[in-house]
């Protein structure tokens, strides 16, 4: 039996009057989209559709390679990773004709994953569709009803489950038995299966990685990790409640918590840097340090297996980590951790069901930064009870609290979560468009405090002011400008032309071209159109160099662009923002910066001079 396990693409093309749009989705804990420019196939893939942020597909991969250790003929794709066009996916599909396609869906994509099966099915009659992931419709049998396309469903965690149905397929015995699946029946029309036990990790084999999973494309820079990077879970699920988590509320049904052997996940780390030249490592938790014991044992493995050479990071709770864990994993050479902070609200912190103290999690966060941990905080505004106020405290907070980086959404009810019951019955959604719920930079709910505009204004305002204050906090010390202005000179001489590159958050640019105007050089910039209006101030319109045919500094995309440039302006040298602290995939602006004028300093966030 050949069964194909399917991410499969998602993406808009840019037009002369449209930016593209491309989405992830599975190993995402909701899909959401982002912006791309340029929409240059070749050979069947897009280079622009794979950039930044790019999550690893664990049920999917483990779920393929699960399959394939019980004998089934396994092809596992993720099309998002891999950049790949629609015609060629097609293409790869027919090529291996699936018997059975599993498709990694969520609710976002659930109308366009259903035209893509409609595509398959015209060439592929036979095929059976099984539709899994985050999209709370796959648990009604009246939707199976109504849906034809799909054969069947299977909600929650869905690796063991899958297996059972595809022996059932293959063996053509009774599907009453397969856990968590939606099936159709001759009586009631439709019939769902009670949840299944989630099985011990260490029994699921390590993911696939090879083939249709893209290696090298796998990404989450928190604070400046560097690439190719390894992304695995070392654990599964979370005991708290929050009700706008999605991974616990749907996938493990409640908050179960279970753990691989630290020695089991060392290895799987272990074994992939001997394949792979990996230069860091995330592990991708719901919540990494539940347990104290636990991270102390992994942390003793990674060490003593001399995997701490390598940096690497995670996501856990600040309220729970302590001096004894923090010595552990710095030791294990943990390089940057994601907290969840979320208000600075002690009321909305309990209404959200967090169970924590944001006192606590203060104390946490400034023990992990004298840990020499760096610290990625999230915030959320348009929790039920926000207010102008409440929303105010937490940007102060955001501000005063020192991290190395933020982010800020708005609270979105994702079908499916207590939350969204919640604000359903409240009367707060805006839309009953699925396609809407694409993360969190747009509202799709309101609250009885806020509408979904003032909310999308908060989220800017408080990264505008992060990022001052991040600024100010860094780099306006009596130490850094003179560091920076001797650094300089050693290249270039005062009233010599040097152009900055727009490559890093605009706040930064805009303080390093204001310095220099200071000391007297004529000040150029190379920036997007969108950035245009935050240098007005700080840089002649002549010497504002804009570009809006791709977002990215792609130098294939900017080359011309560039050469342009150095023959209409004779620049003394170049200066590089940079957005973590150590350049990390910089290298194509770093190539377009040398093409235009030697490269004379580059500066991150932290004050620090690091080219």
């Amino acid at each position: 039996m050949n069964v194909l396990f399917s991410n499969p693409p998602w993406h808009t093309l840019p037009t002369d009057n449209k930016i593209g749009v491309r989405g992830v989705r599975a190993g995402s804990r909701w899909p959401h989209t982002f912006e791309y420019y340029k929409y240059e196939p070749v050979n069947g893939f897009v280079p622009d559709l794979i950039a930044g942020y790019m999550p690893f597909p664990f049920w999917l991969a483990t779920a393929g390679a699960l399959a394939k250790e019980n004998g089934f003929n396994v092809e596992t794709r993720d099309s998002i990773a891999l950049g790949e066009t629609y015609d060629h996916f097609y293409e790869v599909a027919f090529d291996f004709n699936p018997d059975v396609i599993v498709i990694e869906t969520a609710t976002a994509t659930i109308a366009h994953d259903l035209e893509i099966i409609r595509t398959l099915k015209a060439r592929l009659p036979n095929l059976i569709a099984v539709f899994t992931g985050l999209h709370v419709e796959l648990e009604d049998p009246e939707y199976l009803k109504k849906t034809p396309l799909i054969d069947y469903t299977i909600y929650g965690e869905y690796e063991n489950p899958v297996l059972k149905l595809l022996e059932a397929l293959r063996d053509n015995t009774p599907v009453a038995d397969v856990p968590s699946l939606v099936y159709r029946e001759e009586i009631a029309g439709a019939h769902k299966n009670a949840f299944g036990t989630l099985l011990p990790l260490d029994d699921l084999p390590w993911p696939e990685r090879e083939g249709g999973i893209p290696t090298f494309n796998y990404f989450d820079g928190v604070c400046g990790l560097p690439k190719p990077q390894l992304q695995l879970i070392a654990t599964r699920g979370c005991p708290y409640g929050c009700i706008f988590c999605i991974w616990p509320q749907m996938l493990y049904k409640g908050g179960s918590y279970r753990k691989r052997s630290p020695q089991d996940v060392v290895n799987e780390i272990k074994a992939n840097f001997e394949k792979h030249p990996f230069k860091s490592f995330y592990i991708d938790d719901d919540t990494f340090n539940i347990s104290k014991k636990y991270v102390l044992e992994l942390a003793k493995a990674i060490k003593d297996s001399g995997l701490n050479k390598y940096p690497w990071g995670t996501m856990g709770r600040a309220d729970l980590i302590d001096d004894e864990q923090l010595a552990a994993l710095k030791d294990a050479g943990l390089f940057s951790v994601k907290y969840g902070v979320e208000s600075a609200e002690q009321q909305i912190l309990d209404e959200t069901d967090k169970r924590i103290d944001i006192n606590r999690v203060i104390e946490g966060i400034l023990k992990t930064k004298k840990a020499g941990i760096k610290v990625h905080l999230t915030f959320t505004f348009g929790l039920p009870s926000d207010t102008i106020e409440t929303i105010e405290k937490t940007i102060d907070l955001a501000c005063r609290i020192p991290c190395d980086t933020a982010q800020f959404s708005i609270a979105t009810p994702y079908p499916g979560t207590k939350m969204y019951t919640m604000y359903k019955e409240n009367g707060w959604l805006t839309t009953d468009g699925w396609d809407s719920y694409v993360g969190s930079t747009t509202a799709v709910s309101r609250t009885k405090n806020f509408k979904p505009e003032q909310l999308e204004y908060y989220i800017k305002e408080a990264y505008r002011r992060f990022n001052e204050s991040h600024i100010v906090r860094k780099l306006e010390s009596e130490e850094f400008p003179t560091l920076l202005q001797d650094h300089i000179k050693k290249s270039v001489n005062g009233n010599n032309s040097i152009l900055l590159m727009q490559c890093a958050r605009v706040t930064l640019t805009d303080y390093l071209s204001k310095l220099l105007n200071e000391w007297g050089y004529d000040v150029h910039v190379m920036t997007h159109n969108r950035f245009v209006n935050d240098f007005k101030n700080s840089v002649a319109d002549k010497n504002i160099h804009v570009f809006n045919n791709t977002a990215d500094f792609c130098y294939d995309s900017l080359i011309d662009f560039a050469t342009t440039l150095k023959s209409n302006h004779v620049f003394d040298g170049v200066v590089l923002p940079f957005s973590n602290p150590i350049g990390e995939g910089y290298e194509e602006i770093e190539k377009l910066a040398s093409h235009i004028a030697p490269i004379v300093a580059g500066v991150n966030l932290d004050g620090e001079i690091i080219r």
